[in-house]
């Protein structure tokens, strides 16, 4: 009885039937590997720190915090995906007494956005918020600021800076970008 029954499978395994096999099993891979390289997918590392400036708020009460990256390459965007990407805008929020304070953002020089990222490449960015904070705060190298990047693909990356550069935050990034 085994014996029958593989006999009439392999009157089933043509020519045809393994060809068909064979562009399954392709479709299947770009589906679920290459396709996965087409989606945008940023990353961003922190090389510089940010400088920290007060200015007078709109009431006397409250104080103007600016948090600027003057030298070059303050961000470093990294591009995996196959597909060009845009960076269209961005929203900073600063995390006070355990809860996120929106801000706007500004930038460096002529480093405005729109930020076109070509495929598999990287891009250094100088990034600035400005946050309206009460007079007496103040501010410490752990202090965090979540930037929310928007992409013209629609999709929203985000990325949690602090003031001062992690130690190991250039080796990651040469590392990750190379």
């Amino acid at each position: 009885m085994p014996v029958l029954a593989a006999t009439r499978l392999l009157e089933f395994v043509t020519f045809e039937a393994v060809l068909g096999t064979v562009s399954l099993s392709v479709t299947l891979y770009f589906w679920l590997v290459q396709a996965r390289r087409e989606r945008p997918r940023l990353s961003f590392h922190q090389l510089r720190d940010f400088r920290v400036s007060k200015r007078r708020g709109d009431t006397e009460e409250t104080r103007r915090l600016g948090l600027m990256q003057i030298q070059p390459c303050g961000v470093l965007v990294v591009n995996h995906s196959t597909r060009q990407n845009s960076i269209i805008r961005f929203d900073c929020y600063l995390k006070r007494d355990g809860r996120p304070v929106r801000g706007t953002w500004g930038y460096v020089d002529d480093d405005a956005p729109p930020w076109n990222l070509a495929p598999e490449s990287t891009l250094a960015l100088k990034l600035a918020c400005f946050f309206e904070v009460p007079a007496d705060f103040e501010t410490d190298d752990d202090t965090e600021i979540l930037v929310v990047f928007e992409t013209a693909s629609g999709r929203n990356f985000s990325h949690v800076f602090r003031i001062r550069t992690p130690a190991d935050s250039s080796d990651v990034a040469y590392r990750t970008a190379a």
